[in-house]
């Protein structure tokens, strides 16, 4: 297992993720079967430091969210490295994905306080780098160069040439930002004397910094003199890698074939067993098979017939269910009418019930058009959204608004037609509640097409109430996420919203 678990860490660094992935897999299943806690967990943050590096961080942040309640779940038997392993990733994810720095530095400062008598040295390395890195990007350069101190000497004392490297960059960077020229050389110079000869990334590293503090103080010539050692550099490291590349594909290649050999072995002693198997039962079903052909022929024209009995009967069935619907909303409709008709004559405010009166309205004539129509499956968009505007009608000529609309045909799930009616609708309740001003002239477009599979919905309105203001309309943003659409709100003279849906083919014709 162990084994497993360094190829990951080589896969990883070589951008392999497939094979990290496999790696990884292979260990977790084992400490799954075993019920291995700790080695699951271990596994789990594996997993996330892969998606990390290859920048999934979606993935990344649901394996965190699984490993968080693995450790709650199994508190007690835990190990501490596990769960300081779990705080370093968390703050890594901080930093990377969610750009928190408080958190970073929250989830860091855990890892210190629990490394305390530990010997996991990397960790408290890349908790102190983090914590270096917010204060860094606070521009608080003295306390990032003190966690940055703390890091070097940490892998200075632990003999990780690797890691020194990486925090003596961080230093150096931060005094170039600080102008302090002499110490940012001085700490190029510091980490070229612990480098070997073959170490060309390093190198390259700090080779850009010098160009940049030779830039920064107006040496030309030296400034050129670093850029051509960095290019050089840079060259050497690339064709390493791709070397190393090529060697530890070898050794991978080694690896696996002596395990598809020993594989193989194990298949070959089962595909013996199996086709014996395999050969009675091939016996049998043909046996049976012949048997029970004719039986079922017989029973499945029977059952045909049954289906289609029944799917006339449900086809009827549904009508009627839809006709019903259509009348009962109807009926609703009537009695709300009377409701708005007495809350009109006592002069009371009757916005809600005309709104709840026109939710009903586009409701029932989705059901209308459904019992009308011989698909029970779609509505033509076209139509209903028609029918709805008509329901307007007599308001829109006693407010004085003019209605522009360009419907294309487009047949739509019952789902998706209904919500853009009531999409249309608030729209519509929520312009002539709030949209205008008593004396300009006022303006209603909307527009509804598709494309390539993308329905595009566009609605605007002139109105100056709504100008240069942050809108944001609860029920309409809601409609909008329930259909899975992407929309986008403006206001700069007037309301426009844009909805994009992309139809699937359960959503149109």
């Amino acid at each position: 297992m162990h084994l497993y678990l360094k190829e990951t860490d080589s896969c990883i660094n070589a951008f392999e993720y497939n094979s990290a992935f496999k790696y990884i897999n292979t260990v977790l299943s084992y400490a799954q079967g075993a019920n291995d806690v700790n080695t699951e967990i271990f596994c789990n943050l594996k997993l996330v430091e892969l998606y990390r590096h290859a920048e999934l961080y979606k993935k990344a942040e649901n394996c965190l969210q699984k490993t968080s309640n693995l450790i709650a779940i199994n508190q007690k038997t835990v190990s501490q490295n596990n769960v300081m392993s779990f705080y370093n990733q968390k703050a890594a994810l901080f930093s990377e994905y969610y750009d928190i720095p408080d958190s970073t530095m929250y989830y860091s400062q855990k890892v210190l306080s629990l490394s305390k008598g530990q010997k996991k040295s990397q960790l408290i390395f890349s908790s102190l780098m983090e914590i270096g890195l917010v204060y860094d990007n606070k521009n608080n350069f003295q306390s990032a160069v003190n966690y940055y101190q703390k890091a070097y000497q940490l892998a200075k004392e632990t003999g990780k040439k690797k890691e020194s490297c990486e925090a003596l960059v961080s230093i150096a960077k931060v005094f170039l930002k600080m102008k302090d020229y002499k110490k940012a050389l001085e700490k190029c110079d510091e980490g070229f004397a612990i480098l070997n000869e073959t170490d060309f990334y390093q190198k390259t590293l700090f080779y850009n910094i010098k160009y940049g503090v030779y830039e920064k103080i107006g040496n030309k010539d030296a400034a050129f003199e670093n850029l051509k050692l960095q290019l050089k550099y840079t060259d050497l490291y690339q064709a390493k890698s791709a070397r190393d590349k090529l060697s530890e594909a070898n050794k991978r290649y080694a690896f696996l074939e002596r395990d598809r050999q020993i594989f193989k072995r194990e298949q070959n002693i089962k595909e013996v067993k199996q086709n014996q198997l395999l050969l009675m039962a091939i016996i049998l079903l043909f046996a049976s098979g012949f048997l029970f052909l004719i039986y079922y022929s017989k029973k499945i024209k029977i059952v045909n017939k049954q289906l289609d009995v029944y799917s006339k009967e449900n086809a009827f069935l549904l009508n009627e269910a839809n006709h019903r619907i259509n009348n009962n909303l109807q009926l609703i409709i009537v009695l709300l009418s009377e409701e708005l008709e007495k809350v009109s004559n006592s002069d009371s405010d009757n916005t809600a019930v005309q709104k709840i009166l026109s939710k009903v309205e586009s409701i029932s004539t989705l059901h209308r058009h459904l019992y009308q129509s011989k698909d029970k499956k779609t509505v033509d968009i076209q139509e209903y959204l028609n029918e709805i505007v008509a329901n307007f009608a007599d308001i829109f000529h006693e407010k004085e608004i003019v209605l522009n609309h360009n419907l294309k045909k487009i047949n739509l799930s019952i789902d998706l037609a209904m919500y853009l009616g009531l999409l249309t609708t608030e729209l519509f309740l929520n312009t002539i509640k709030h949209a205008f001003d008593p004396k300009q002239i006022k303006l209603i477009a909307l527009h509804v097409a598709d494309n390539e599979n993308q329905l595009y919905f566009n609605y605007t309105d002139n109105g100056k109430m709504a100008e240069g203001k942050i809108i944001h309309p609860n029920l309409v943003i809601k409609i909008c996420k329930q259909i899975k659409a992407t929309f986008r709100i403006e206001s700069k003279s007037g309301f426009e919203i844009t909805v994009l849906k992309t139809l699937t083919s359960k959503e149109d014709e």
